[in-house]
């Protein structure tokens, strides 16, 4: 091997990274704005309103930028925290509807002076740290032939751990929640299917959902169906490049769905619950029409409250510290040590849910069945105050931003981990959720990702073109000839 060899074989890995990963989640232009407007709302110098406006367009626009590009799993994560965290609150305030107990408890000026900067200064962390990944570029290595074995292997795994879960899921704790994850491959495996090259890929991929389906409608709680179907259509729409104008109006269409959903899932639960039959198409059909109860103050209100986190945010700015001190901290320690520490080894481990927390923080009480959570925002402010709480968010951000980037990176050396990546992230992207549910959801999630990712890879022996050869040093897509030269992307390593 002559001296040269291996600077080469360097240059080679080098340029599959920038082949294959962009260095940010955002352009210059976004991030600046959005450091500026955080600034605007910490001194109060424009309209909430206008302000909440301008950052929620920034972050509309860089999810549509990487919509086709692959699945925009920070800048999804921003947009729910956008929405929640600023939007729905800002709807509040100007709304001369009646929320009730649902209301804002602080005036409009403290709780934006805080949430503005922190979720604007999260947000340019995330997206500027953070990194995002060409789907199509990652794969076109990829020989095929396998996906539909692997998507059927863990459409077994997942089926298996949801009989298990029934039986042994009911006492709780690390078993629970572990058979909860394999019993999500079902998902993982839907993602092979869409990205093989079977005729019948997304006839496969729809009988991976069929008992997702099946529950939401059953029971009436479509979150994990919207989230599980929005993340599958994100990897399926990320193999070809699409116009700006169809994908604003994919993102209006989105809307229009998820609007529908909130207005008509109350009623709809209420009438399975009396055992009637009923169809939510229908519904939607008869709440949506001309007249029809969608365009009625109460569901209207419904809507908006669904929407808006920062009503529960306001009531820990209330609350803490003058009837509750703040925490400084002990939450996001119990937090981590409760996702690293097994509970058969801590009996009295926090259990996620969030109730414990949102009745210490907030003052209100809540009914024994019911789960809410004050949302990493609020747990930032009760446990550091405003100035410390700003701070506290753009360290998670930066931390958050950071791990998605490894995981990346992680595929760029095994592009079917790209697969993988929402079985970490899947809890954490959400913006109601806490801490210890979120830092639970990325460590175990990633145990049970890459532990199964590896032993999928040695069954089933995925080969790929090396990377780094000259097809792709070039800047000329590989080929997908049967041909392929390893198992592994070994080339990364030399």
């Amino acid at each position: 091997m002559s001296n040269g060899q291996p600077n080469v074989s360097r240059m080679s890995r080098l340029k599959w990274l920038r082949h294959v990963l962009e260095s940010r989640g955002a352009s210059t232009l976004a991030l600046f704005l959005m450091v500026a407007f955080g600034f605007l709302g910490w001194t109060q110098a424009l309209p909430n309103q206008a302000i909440v406006i301008g950052i929620t367009l920034i972050v509309i626009f860089e999810f549509q930028r990487r919509l086709d590009q692959g699945v925009p799993l920070l800048q999804l994560t921003c947009l729910i925290a956008v929405l929640q965290w600023l939007v729905g609150p800002a709807i509040n305030y100007a709304s001369t509807y009646s929320y009730g107990r649902y209301s804002m408890y602080v005036p409009e000026e403290r709780y934006f002076r805080f949430a503005i900067p922190a979720t604007a200064f999260f947000v340019a962390i995330m997206l500027g740290t953070g990194s995002s990944i060409r789907q199509e570029n990652l794969l076109s290595a990829m020989d095929r032939r396998k996906f539909v074995s692997v998507g059927v292997a863990l459409n077994i795994v997942g089926v298996a751990a949801t009989v298990l879960s029934v039986r042994w899921g009911a006492t709780g704790g690390s078993l629970a929640f572990l058979l909860y994850l394999l019993s999500q491959l079902r998902y993982v495996g839907a993602l092979y299917f869409i990205c093989s090259n079977h005729e019948l890929r997304l006839v496969f991929a729809a009988a991976s959902c069929v008992q997702l389906v099946t529950m939401s409608l059953g029971a009436g709680v479509f979150h994990d169906l919207v989230l599980w179907l929005a993340i599958l259509f994100c990897y399926w729409f990320a193999q070809r490049k699409w116009s700006a104008v169809t994908k604003f109006a994919l993102l209006g269409v989105a809307c229009a769905a998820l609007f529908s959903i909130q207005v008509v899932k109350q009623e709809y639960r209420e009438r399975i619950q009396r055992r009637e039959q009923v169809s939510i198409f229908g519904l939607i059909g008869d709440y949506l029409t001309p007249g029809g109860s969608a365009w009625q103050n109460d569901t209207l209100r419904l809507a908006v409250t669904r929407l808006n986190q920062g009503w529960i945010i306001s009531a820990v700015l209330k609350n803490v510290p003058e009837e509750e001190p703040f925490a400084e901290g002990e939450t996001i320690q119990v937090a981590i040590v409760s996702a690293l520490v097994p509970r058969l080894l801590w009996a009295d481990k926090k259990k996620a849910g969030g109730r414990e927390n949102f009745q210490r923080f907030t003052g209100l009480e809540i009914g024994r069945q019911t789960s809410m959570a004050i949302s990493p925002l609020g747990e930032a402010y009760a446990n550091f105050d405003e100035i410390g709480g700003i701070i506290f968010m753009v360290v998670f951000g930066a931390a958050f931003a950071l791990f998605y980037h490894g995981t990346l990176k992680y595929a760029a050396r095994y592009p079917t981990f790209i697969f993988w990546i929402p079985l970490i992230f899947y809890h954490a992207i959400k913006a109601e959720t806490e801490m210890v549910v979120v830092i639970n959801q990325l460590t175990k999630g990633a145990v049970v990702a890459f532990s199964f990712h590896y032993l999928i890879r040695r069954v089933f022996r995925l080969k790929m073109q090396r990377p780094g050869s000259a097809t792709l040093v070039s800047g000329r897509k590989p080929n997908h000839s049967p041909n392929l030269l390893n198992s592994e992307p070994e080339a990364l390593n030399r």
